[in-house]
C-alpha cells in the first residue's frame, strides 16, 4: 500500500492533521506545566524544544521529548525565569511610582529612564529562553547574549513583541478567548515563533545552514556557540567589505 495514500503516512492532509494535533498536545502541556508560575522558564524551553522537533521529525514523541527537555532547563530555565522576573517586577514597581509623582518635573526624567531600561529588559526576555533552549551556556552569558541580540536586532525583537501583545490583548476580551488560546492558539503560536526564531539564528550565522539535520534517527538541540567569535567576524566582513570599497572606488561608481 502507497504511504500517500488515503489513510499513508505521507498523505499531506494526514501530515497536516498530526502536526495540528501535535501543536494542540504541546500547547496543553505547556499551559499545564506554567500553572506552577515558578516553572514557566523551563515550560518555554522545553516548548521550544519539543516544537522544533516536531517540525523536523514528525515521529509523534511529544510527551517524552517535552519532559526530557522540561526536566533538562528545569534549573537553568527556573533560574533565568526567576531573575527576569524579580527585574520585571522592579522595573514596573519603579515606572509606577514615578508616573504617581507626577507633580515632580524630575519624575518625568526618571520616567524616560526607567522606560528605557523596561525596553533592554522586554528586549533580553524575548531571546533568553530561546536562546536557553538553544545553546550550551552559563546563566550569565546566556542572558548577557539575549540582551546583545535584543539591542542588535530590534526589527526581529520588537515584531515579536507586537505579535505577544496582540495575543496578549486578544486574551484580555473573553474568557472565550482564553480557551481557544489555551486548547488551540498556544501551539499554534509557538510554532510560528519557533520557525521564525531558528530562521532568524540561521540567517545570524549563530547555527548552520543544515544544523538539526537527522542522523541515525537522533537529534540534539543543543550546540555550543561562540557569541563574541560569531561579532568578532561580521565586523572583520565589514571591515575587508570597507577596504575593497577604498581600493576599488571606480567599481563602484
Amino acid at each position: 500500500m502507497s504511504n500517500y495514500g488515503t489513510f499513508g503516512e505521507n498523505n499531506p492532509v494526514w501530515k497536516a492533521i498530526n502536526r495540528f494535533a501535535d501543536m494542540m498536545v504541546i500547547g496543553i502541556l505547556f499551559i499545564i506545566t506554567c500553572i506552577p508560575v515558578i516553572t514557566i522558564g523551563a515550560a518555554l524551553c522545553a516548548f521550544y524544544y519539543t516544537a522544533m522537533d516536531s517540525l523536523r521529525k514528525e515521529d509523534g514523541y511529544i510527551f517524552k521529548r517535552y519532559f526530557v527537555s522540561f526536566g533538562k532547563n528545569f534549573k537553568k530555565g527556573t533560574l533565568i525565569w526567576l531573575i527576569m522576573l524579580a527585574a520585571g517586577i522592579v522595573f514596573g514597581v519603579d515606572i509606577y511610582f514615578w508616573l504617581a509623582v507626577s507633580d515632580m518635573q524630575f519624575s518625568v526624567v526618571m520616567v524616560i529612564i526607567s522606560a528605557i531600561i523596561a525596553l533592554a529588559w522586554l528586549l533580553t526576555l524575548v531571546f533568553v529562553f530561546p536562546l536557553q533552549a538553544r545553546f550550551e551556556n552559563t546563566i550569565k552569558n546566556t542572558i548577557k547574549n539575549a540582551f546583545l541580540i535584543g539591542v542588535s536586532h530590534l526589527p526581529f525583537a520588537v515584531a515579536v513583541i507586537i505579535f505577544l501583545g496582540i495575543l496578549a490583548y486578544l486574551c484580555c476580551l473573553s474568557w472565550f478567548v482564553v480557551i481557544v488560546m489555551i486548547l488551540f492558539g498556544a501551539g499554534a503560536a509557538g510554532y510560528l515563533m519557533v520557525y521564525n526564531f531558528e530562521r532568524f539564528f540561521k540567517k545570524c550565522g549563530y547555527i548552520d545552514e543544515d544544523d538539526g539535520k537527522i542522523v541515525n534517527d537522533d537529534y540534539d538541540f543543543n550546540v555550543e556557540v561562540d557569541f563574541d567569535e560569531v561579532y568578532d567576524r561580521k565586523e572583520k566582513e565589514t571591515h575587508e567589505d570597507s577596504e575593497v570599497e577604498k581600493e576599488n572606488p571606480e567599481e563602484l561608481s
